[in-house]
């Protein structure tokens, strides 16, 4: 289930900065760089051959990098419109230097989260998965399998993420603003008794009175 605030019953567990923790930067560039070298060498191997024509190959060129500034936009927009159907929240939208962005408000669940992660990768890889059967030769099929190889290996980090999710516990809320990603669990049975134990303490000493 996904909430618009945090219950009370849950507390900070971890959190997931791709851009700020070097650890996980290079985690997640180690995987796209080798995802792109795989999926170079294995578009070889499905079609090696070239346009003689240089007019053509400046269009394919130009066609290939709008595509991919537009499929940025919309990888992040396909984020949005799930975590939309998750959760009433406020969401927003933008870039941060060169990437783009999607966030909100809400805390999903993992399952909810896992979804929005790799929705993009799952929607646009079917999309160009489907082009490749039309375009399957020549340089329109490397326009189309280079806009697949930037959806798989940009989805590094929402791999990451997911990966992350698998590892922690099953009753989570996840909050991602964006650029960074915010973990809560749920309070353990001996951490709820004790918190009611201090407010039944509370309300008792507070309803004292010294005569």
């Amino acid at each position: 289930m996904c909430f618009g605030s945090l219950p009370e019953d849950y507390v900070y567990l971890d959190k997931i900065d791709l851009m700020h923790n070097k650890k996980q930067f290079w985690i997640v560039n180690g995987l796209s760089l080798a995802i792109m070298i795989v999926m170079i060498v294995a578009g070889y191997f499905i079609d090696h051959s070239w346009s003689d024509n240089s007019t053509e190959v400046i269009i394919a060129v130009v066609v290939m990098f709008v595509s991919y500034v537009l499929y940025i936009v919309l990888h992040e927009l396909t984020h949005l419109i799930v975590m939309r159907i998750s959760v009433k929240a406020k969401f927003n939208f933008g870039f941060n230097g060169w990437a783009a962005y999607a966030g909100s408000t809400g805390f999903f669940d993992k399952a909810h989260y896992i979804a929005i992660a790799l929705a993009p990768l799952v929607v646009w890889g079917i999309v160009f998965s489907v082009l490749t059967v039309f375009f399957h030769t020549g340089i329109w099929f490397w326009v189309i399998w280079a806009l697949q190889i930037g959806n798989v290996a940009g989805a590094s980090g929402d791999l990451f993420c997911t990966y992350k999710m698998i590892t922690y516990p099953k009753n989570i809320l996840v909050r991602d603003t964006g650029t960074e990603m915010t973990v809560y669990r749920k309070k353990t049975e001996e951490e709820l008794s004790a918190m009611q134990t201090v407010e039944n303490f509370n309300d008792i000493d507070g309803g004292s009175e010294i005569d």
